[in-house]
């Protein structure tokens, strides 16, 4: 299995920029008022220097993915502890993913569908894609879903231009300190971060030219569109109302209107988000299947689907409410990302660089 540069590319904005546009917006809005834009461009830059971390480690290691240059690196019995913590996140960040999912279309489409048909509907989809395709599969959809989400937010954010009202955006540093900004990035951070994923994803680049360049762009991109549909949800409802919006973009697109004839287009949006979580769930079911036959030595990945698959439906099942979501969120933001996105790859870094320069000395 192959994938091209620009499939990394790809891959990595549509998994990131569908749940970061949909999820980050107002609590950032909430701690840094209409300067919550400016917490994007931070998270950009914070996104950005953690996925150069990751991509540099990986680099180090090419044609191999985590489980086996960390077994390589620490031995069999501690290289094998090192992938435990990304299967833990990788796996309760499907099932908050597939909730958040199936909460949403329940509630905006499909109220008498019930929540687990939802998420069973998905996930057998993405086991269909990841089980026959694999990550080459992976990447094919993502060029195409990848594209297609960047246009309609480009398109959301030109309908909605006659609804911006330029006020709402100062004073800058007006309401919120400098603190307050930084603090604010940190949620946006912890999902631009969701890069640590290459540290996998890497081992399977057919050609790695230009490869840092590649991962970096995928990260601003997303960072990028972050901010402007900030500034967007910032523009049309102002700080005090986005602030208490669940779902803030969605509440933009369905705000369009146009001559009374441009209307509605909310149905569009929902059916781009429906492919870009398709794409996420997908990813992340491989990864996790990929890297437990990995773990366990053996070739046969495919099989292992059937083990993944189940764990994620039940952590996705057994999140009883929306406060259970903002806590993996706060999980994720407060520990998942120090350990999996810095320490982890920091340490491997270290060792990778000590081993080497051991065996120039000899």
């Amino acid at each position: 299995m192959k994938i091209t540069g620009w499939q990394l590319f790809w891959i990595v904005t549509t998994a990131e920029v569908v749940m970061a546009v949909w999820l980050r917006i107002s609590p950032a809005v909430e701690i840094a008022k209409q300067d919550a834009w400016l917490s994007m461009l931070i998270a950009c830059l914070l996104g950005g220097a953690i996925t150069y971390l990751v991509v540099k480690v990986g680099m180090q290691h090419p044609g191999q993915s985590l489980a086996q240059f960390s077994q390589e690196l620490l031995g069999s019995w501690l290289g094998k502890i090192v992938p435990i913590p990304y299967f833990t996140a990788w796996f309760i960040l499907s099932g908050d993913v597939l909730r958040s999912f199936a909460d949403f279309i329940h509630l905006v489409l499909l109220d008498k569908t019930p929540v687990w048909v939802l998420m069973a509907m998905i996930l057998g989809a993405a086991i269909y894609l990841s089980g026959t395709c694999g990550i080459t599969g992976i990447g094919r959809f993502c060029e195409i879903v990848g594209p297609l989400t960047i246009i309609t937010l480009l398109v959301s954010f030109l309908l909605n231009a006659t609804n911006a009202r330029w006020i709402d955006l100062v004073p800058v540093f007006g309401d919120a300190s400098v603190t307050e900004i930084v603090k604010a990035s940190f949620a946006p951070t912890s999902f631009l971060a969701e890069s640590f994923m290459v540290l996998v994803l890497l081992s399977f680049v057919s050609n790695p030219k230009n490869i840092m360049k590649k991962s970096l762009a995928s990260v601003w991109l997303t960072g990028i569109l972050l901010a402007v549909s900030t500034v967007m949800v910032l523009l049309v409802f102002g700080p005090t109302l986005a602030q208490e919006l669940r779902f803030p973009y969605f509440m933009l697109v369905r705000s369009i209107n146009i001559l009374n004839f441009i209307q509605n287009l909310d149905i569009l949006v929902i059916f781009i988000w429906i492919f870009g979580v398709f794409a996420k769930i997908s990813l992340y079911l491989f990864i996790t299947s990929y890297e437990l036959s990995q773990v366990l030595r053996t070739k046969r990945w495919k099989p292992l689907i059937w083990f993944s698959a189940p764990v994620i439906y039940i952590i996705g099942m057994i999140i009883p409410n929306e406060s259970a979501i903002m806590t993996l969120q706060r999980l994720w933001e407060f520990i998942v990302i120090p350990v999996c996105a810095l320490a982890i790859p920091a340490a491997l870094w270290i060792i990778t660089s000590a081993k080497r320069r051991l065996i120039k000395a000899e």
